[in-house]
Parts: structure tokens; C-alpha cells; sequence
């Protein structure tokens, strides 16, 4: 599996402009600069984008060990706001789960301030 190629085909982490810091079986951070087009009505980042650069450090913990897996379940709770200019860091970790199945911790910081965490869900059994 060649999780680079899986990235740069990834269309909606290039529209973010979400990058890969990190990598390991199991884990997996990003990086991604909030930007003017992701604003809501309150002059905050949307929790859309908060949650994309989660999911996508989730794509990648989940994929990083040689299974192909999908996201069954997402939930993540907001914290505090992120804003226009700043970076926000999303980790992944894998905490439990077996072959098909596996369970995953999601943090979002800026500043290593925790402004949003979650759990999500993976499933799959066919090997990359």
C-alpha cells in the first residue's frame, strides 16, 4: 500500500490544503491552515473543516497498518473556535478493536489546546 499515492489522490485534503505530519501503524497526524473559505456566519472556522482535517488523520490511522478500511461512525464534539490564519493539528489513534473492526480517539488542537475530540469506527477485512 502506498499511503502517499492514497493522499495525493485524496481531492478534498487538496482543497483544505491538509498536510501529513506524521505517520505510524496505528496513528496519524495533520496539519491544515483554517482559510477565509472556511468561515461560518460567525467569522469561525466551520465545523466541517475541523472535522475533515479529524477524518482525514482518522483515513490515514486506520489504513496505516495494511487493511483497507472505511469509516462506519464519526462523532466529534466542539470545543473551542478556531479562527481565519490559524493552524489547527488533528491526531488520530487507534485504541481498540480487532481485524475488521477498530476504534479510534480523534483530537483537534491549535495551539496544543484541544478544540475538538471524538471517537470514530472503521471497518474492513480486505488487505491492501
Amino acid at each position: 500500500m502506498d499511503l502517499g499515492k492514497l493522499v495525493d489522490n485524496d481531492l478534498f485534503r487538496k482543497y483544505t490544503g491538509a498536510e501529513v505530519l506524521e505517520v505510524r501503524a496505528g496513528y496519524a497526524k495533520v496539519k491544515c491552515k483554517i482559510k477565509r473559505d472556511f468561515l461560518n456566519f460567525h467569522g469561525t472556522a466551520h465545523g466541517a473543516v475541523i472535522m475533515a482535517a479529524a477524518d482525514f488523520a482518522f483515513a490515514l490511522a486506520v489504513n496505516s497498518e495494511g487493511t483497507k478500511r472505511a469509516a462506519v461512525s464519526i462523532k466529534i464534539d466542539f470545543l473551542k473556535p478556531a479562527y481565519e490564519g490559524e493552524e489547527i493539528i488533528a491526531e488520530a489513534r487507534i485504541t481498540g478493536g480487532g481485524r475488521s473492526l477498530v476504534f479510534c480517539e480523534l483530537l483537534v488542537f491549535k495551539n496544543e489546546e484541544i478544540i475538538a475530540k471524538g471517537d470514530a469506527i472503521a471497518y474492513g477485512r480486505e488487505r491492501w
